[in-house]
């Protein structure tokens, strides 16, 4: 797929995923295409950033991350679903940052 230069930053780390599931609804839905830079995962840099993390139990999840003083979270659009916190014990780590996505006409 092409893409102005300008959506991708960093071309060599820009990956395509097609979104499974209901977690980040309206904003990105269930058959949406993301655009995710893997080399973008430094917290400091993605307050408030839709990114991409892993665990070993969940595998890829799509989430907003939220920066406190004491802690950070993963936070769902769709408030259906629960926030995460994110700290050593819960196995999460940040894939890359979402850039941009694709969605189908409704």
């Amino acid at each position: 797929m092409g893409a102005p230069a300008e959506w991708c930053p960093n071309p060599t780390y820009t990956t395509l995923l097609r979104v499974r599931g209901h977690s980040m609804e309206p904003l990105i839905r269930d058959g949406d295409i993301a655009a995710v830079d893997s080399s973008q995962t430094e917290r400091a840099q993605l307050d408030g950033k839709v990114v991409i993390v892993s665990s070993d139990e969940k595998g890829l999840c799509v989430s907003r991350l939220r920066r406190y003083p004491k802690f950070d979270i993963l936070e769902s659009e769709n408030r259906d679903y629960q926030a995460v916190v994110l700290d050593k014990k819960s196995g999460w780590r940040i894939v890359g940052r979402v850039l941009w996505w694709i969605s189908a006409a409704p």
